[in-house]
């Protein structure tokens, strides 16, 4: 059986436990029974599920979706604990508490240990399974926030349900056609979202529904391999860290594609070189770079006299370089796990007080309840709070919208607004100098106004989610050294209303980058980015050749630097199921003269084409030729109108293009258009034996996907020079001569 097989299963039965676990406590999708009337046992849950469940319906829009919601993010959160555990265990962090063993007497050795001291529970449902299981969560909460009882979504179905679930994990230990010590793997927690999240992909698929921002996440996520991830990180971090450090021995360990011979960057301690992924789905790039900064920081130590403390490495790492943002709670429950459990392989005793990678999946009040606190006593001019009340709805927008808000730039570009445009002559000095410290002001009010909403709140579902929000207004209003990203791909075709009008609102001037999301977050991204920082990304080509995209190729060559791209071509990247083309690139935030470097894949064939890669990638960082690689200016790539990032031609015929093009000689036109298909066009079969079938001539018009050859199944009528066309398109093309081949 696929590890995927084994996910729905497991996802089957804690959804079915969750349903029976709510509705004993008197709610379901249609209605909430008073808590006077369910049994004493409940009534705390009850009212917690309930409040929860009002702010789902509030933000979903009706009850029967909050529920939904409800269920699946419980489902998720206990998937998560058992599947965290068993990671856990795996890398022998944690006494085993789901693993089954006969030799415990078909239980886990904490469990048999917890026995021990609780004989009494040997009476209880399958012998104190859930008492214990509650108390180890209880245990491992001060060492990680998913495991606390407070945490939002914390529910346990009974012990019957609780051990068919333990026992359908196991099942994956026991099948042969799942690899050996899967759960030590860096990618499992990768593997497993994926899994859990196929049949709401196919649901979403075969609704033929427009995607809104609550679908993103999910219609688009593709995991990203780890030789890929492998590929960005290092030459994104790997290359800004021997642009400072050219003699590290570093780039023995790591393959960097045209390190420096010497510096060519200021230094910068290494604690305050920062990463983010802004669309970090399960976190396999940030797992990725701890890795190698952890590397960086030994190599600090050892060879640059850095006064770091190896005990504290991964401490510094999580709280001081990796940065995330996603807009699924339980993809980023996931990446903080993974960093988790690899600060405690490092360290056991590690305590990380400080994660930076956030869901902006919260809730935040309406501005009139915080407004006082941007007043400072003083009421704000019109103008003024119109800003204000502007980004204060963005930012309740964050959870359809995550890391594409603006706030900052929006921020400024409408308070330079109002000065540039009304200035001295509606302003007074004394205003001026007003709006100078309300710019600098403006976003430590907006914190005071999320910590007081959070204090107002007190210990409750809305407190952790409005912590978030402080997070996130934090991550988003700072600037970064790498930006590193495999974002959503959706085309503008496919945008829902909400996400269309967001999108053309904010990322449609002055360069268009509304074309597709992945165009989005590549401008979200040099936004983000400090000078001469880095940004590294995977997603499909469009953008190199096609017209809508020009705008955001003439960005790229304008405002940044090309350092390495490789186009790789369809399929062969990701896993099977994902049919994409790809490229993966890697951009400077300045502008240099330095040759870019393109390794040119799409025409290997799909099942070569890692090896011609790693083959042709190799070459190039031991300087060896190779006609896969191409090196040239980025400037040459503006000859040809649009822009397109054609790299592969000789300068020689690239220089062809600065002459007349054929629309300056000839009237180019486009192909036959029928104008009514019904009247003109046929199956071949229809015309067959007719008379003057001479006068119907083959013509493709496309279909169903067929690789190589194929749906040729129609003929166009051709008689007396095309006039059946000519009539049906009410126009006349004077001197016609079409040549078809029959």
């Amino acid at each position: 059986m696929k590890l995927s097989q084994h996910i729905d299963k497991i996802r089957e039965l804690i959804e079915k436990s969750f349903r029976n676990r709510l509705g004993r406590m008197g709610i379901n999708c249609e209605s909430i029974m008073p808590a006077d009337n369910i049994p004493n046992e409940y009534k705390a849950d009850h009212k917690r599920m309930k409040k929860i469940l009002s702010i789902m319906t509030s933000e979903t829009g009706d009850t029967n979706t909050g529920f939904e919601k409800l269920v699946e993010e419980l489902t998720f959160t206990l998937f998560n604990r058992i599947a965290a555990l068993k990671v856990l265990e795996s890398h022998i962090l944690i006494a085993e508490v789901i693993t089954r063993r006969e030799s415990q007497g078909g239980r886990s050795f904490a469990h048999s240990l917890w026995l021990e001291q609780h004989p009494e529970a040997r009476n209880n449902d399958e012998e104190g399974l859930l008492e214990f299981f509650e108390d180890k969560l209880n245990e491992m909460s001060a060492e990680f926030p998913l495991f606390s009882p407070h945490h939002l979504f914390h529910l346990l179905p009974t012990a019957i349900e609780l051990r068919d679930i333990i026992d359908a994990f196991n099942q994956i230990d026991k099948d042969s056609d799942i690899e050996k010590d899967i759960w030590q793997s860096d990618d499992i927690l990768g593997w497993l979202y994926e899994s859990y999240n196929n049949y709401k992909k196919a649901a979403i698929k075969a609704s033929g529904k427009k995607t809104e921002y609550d679908k993103v996440s999910i219609q688009s996520q593709v995991y990203t391999p780890r030789w890929v991830v492998k590929f960005l990180v290092d030459n994104s971090l790997g290359k800004l860290y021997l642009e400072m450090y050219p003699d590290s021995r570093i780039k023995e360990k790591y393959k960097i594609a045209n390190a420096p011979a010497k510096r060519t960057r200021e230094l910068k301690p290494l604690h305050e070189i920062k990463v983010i992924d802004p669309a970090t789905g399960s976190g396999n790039f940030l797992l990725y770079a701890f890795d190698l900064f952890y590397d960086l920081y030994i190599d600090q130590m050892e060879n640059y006299g850095a006064a770091y403390d190896e005990d504290e490495i991964p401490k510094r790492i999580i709280e001081n370089n990796l940065h995330g943002i996603d807009l699924d709670d339980r993809a980023v429950q996931l990446a903080l796990l993974g960093l988790y459990i690899k600060a405690k392989r490092k360290k056991r005793s590690v305590k990380i007080n400080k994660f930076n990678i956030v869901s902006s999946d919260f809730f935040l009040p309406d501005y009139e309840e915080v407004k006082h606190l941007f007043e400072n006593g003083r009421k704000l001019s019109s103008k003024l709070e119109d800003i204000v009340v502007d980004l204060w709805d963005d930012l309740q927008k964050a959870y359809k919208f995550g890391s594409l808000l603006r706030l900052q730039e929006k921020f400024s570009y409408r308070l330079h607004g109002l000065v540039e445009n009304e200035g001295i002559t509606l302003f007074t000095e004394q205003n001026l100098k007003e709006y100078e410290n309300f710019r600098q002001n403006f976003f430590t009010n907006l914190q005071k106004a999320i910590e007081r909403n959070k204090t107002k709140e007190g210990l409750n579902f809305l407190n952790t989610k409005t912590a978030d929000a402080i997070t996130f207004l934090r991550l988003l209003t700072q600037k970064y050294d790498v930006a590193v990203a495999n974002p959503p791909y959706t085309d503008s075709a496919a945008y829902g209303p909400e996400l269309k009008k967001f999108v053309e609102t904010n990322y449609k001037k002055p360069y268009k980058f509304n074309t597709n999301l992945y165009a989005v977050f590549v401008k979200r991204c040099s936004e983000m980015l400090d000078v001469n920082s880095k940004m590294a990304m995977v997603h499909p080509p469009t953008f190199m050749y096609i017209k809508t995209f020009e705008d955001v190729r003439k960005y790229i060559i304008d405002k940044m630097h090309i350092s390495l791209f490789v186009e790789w071509g369809y399929l062969g990247m990701f896993n099977p199921s994902a049919r994409v083309d790809s490229a993966m690139y890697i951009l400077e935030n300045n502008t240099n003269d330095e040759e870019t470097i393109f390794i040119k894949l799409n025409d290997v064939y799909e099942g070569k084409r890692l090896d011609v890669f790693l083959e042709t990638y190799s070459d190039l960082i031991t300087n060896r030729p190779n006609p896969r690689i191409y090196t040239l200016p980025q400037e040459k790539l503006k000859i040809i109108d649009g822009w397109p990032f054609i790299y592969w031609i000789s300068d020689a015929f690239r220089e062809k293009f600065r002459g007349g093009s054929i629309s300056k000689k000839f009237n180019v036109v486009s192909g036959i258009k029928t104008g009514n298909n019904n009247a003109i066009l046929r199956f071949w079969w229809e015309i067959k034996n007719e008379n003057n079938s001479n006068d119907w001539i083959k013509y493709t018009k496309g279909g169903p996907f067929n690789k190589w050859y194929g749906n040729v199944w129609l003929k166009v009528n051709t008689k007396n020079n095309f006039s059946e066309i000519k009539k049906q398109n009410s126009f006349n093309i004077p001197n016609s001569n079409f040549l078809f081949t029959k």
